[in-house]
């Protein structure tokens, strides 16, 4: 018997093991499957993962999963179930920085905003250029917000494939979103965002909303209370290390 979670990293473990015959029982703390596949395909251009999303879902249903959503594991419910050995895919959490201002209002997290949790509107920094900063930056400027993307290196989009980029740029172009390349934010003020390069130039960014998107954590799951019992637990997905689907998935077959 095995656990894990309701991500596309645990949903896959739990397919295979179930198709190996193993008896499975997944517990999600959302009241859907899906986890971070549901923010994935919020962007343009990204609704396919809605197909993958009813794949994966239906392929648990295939296989016979139990299913207890709307529940968090923890070790009492874990052991409760008496596991042969437990997979752990609680996946990552958006990582905050510490800068100063941070706290302030009208600051959400980038996953957030995907979910519909926040709606943002009017001039939107967003800090982070990696692929949800960018992904994010593109959404909000075509809906409407006047967006301006904040980035340390020297370009944003590094992890974008190169077949996507060219046109995510264009819709830069199209909605005039401005980008600070090579700029750290120095603080958050209110209605400013602060920030400087490597040379010292300073740049004072208005917003009415900040949207960070400066990277993801795994998510800690302490499990020496099953490994003292013997129970074998394996990690897999973002939890193990932060990657893409394609990753979380393939680690997940073995």
């Amino acid at each position: 018997m095995l656990w894990s979670g309701g991500g596309p990293a645990g949903m896959e473990a739990a397919r295979v093991a179930a198709k190996k015959g193993h008896s499975v029982t997944l517990f999600e703390t959302a009241t859907e499957l899906g986890g971070q596949l549901h923010i994935a395909a919020v962007p343009p251009r990204k609704n396919e993962i809605c197909r993958a999303i009813e794949d994966l879902v239906h392929a648990v249903h295939t296989q016979g999963v139990t299913l207890k959503l709307g529940q968090t594991a923890n070790i009492q419910s874990i052991l409760a179930l008496e596991p042969d050995a437990v997979i752990v895919a609680v996946g990552a959490s958006s990582f905050i920085p510490p800068i100063p201002g941070i706290d302030g209002k009208n600051l959400y997290d980038a996953w957030q905003v995907l979910a519909g949790k926040y709606k943002v509107s009017g001039r939107v920094a967003v800090i982070g250029g990696g692929v949800v900063g960018c992904e994010t930056a593109e959404y909000l400027a075509t809906q409407g917000c006047k967006v301006s993307i904040i980035e340390m290196g020297d370009q944003i989009g590094g992890d974008i494939s190169v077949t996507v980029l060219p046109s995510m740029l264009e819709n830069y172009k199209a909605y005039g979103v401005e980008q600070y390349t090579g700029y750290m934010v120095t603080s958050i003020n209110s209605g400013e965002v602060n920030c400087k390069d490597k040379n010292g130039s300073i740049a004072q960014i208005p917003y009415d909303y900040v949207v960070i998107a400066s990277g993801a954590r795994p998510v800690v799951f302490d499990t020496e209370a099953l490994s003292v019992k013997g129970i074998e637990v394996v990690q897999v997905g973002d939890c193990c290390e932060v990657a893409d689907i394609s990753y979380a998935t393939k680690k997940a077959k073995h």
